[in-house]
């Protein structure tokens, strides 16, 4: 199936949940990741259990430190 990650089309299986996106998918260190769905933000505790469909809409926003 087809999501927007950030503005960028990516084919993704069928089922995908929000976990297995941040850590298998776009390999990032879930630490620091806030993962909003269709403008809505995914708390963290039900990435497991929240599954992608077909033209969703992800923004996947990444916290960095700075001074």
């Amino acid at each position: 199936m087809t999501i927007l990650i950030n503005n960028e089309q990516k084919v993704v299986p069928n089922g995908t949940t929000v976990s297995e996106l941040v850590i298998t998918i776009l390999q990032l260190n879930p630490a620091g990741i806030a993962i909003a769905i269709n403008d809505t933000i995914v708390p963290k505790h039900l990435w497991e259990s929240s599954h992608l469909q077909s033209n969703d809409k992800v923004l996947v926003i990444k916290a960095c430190s700075g001074g």
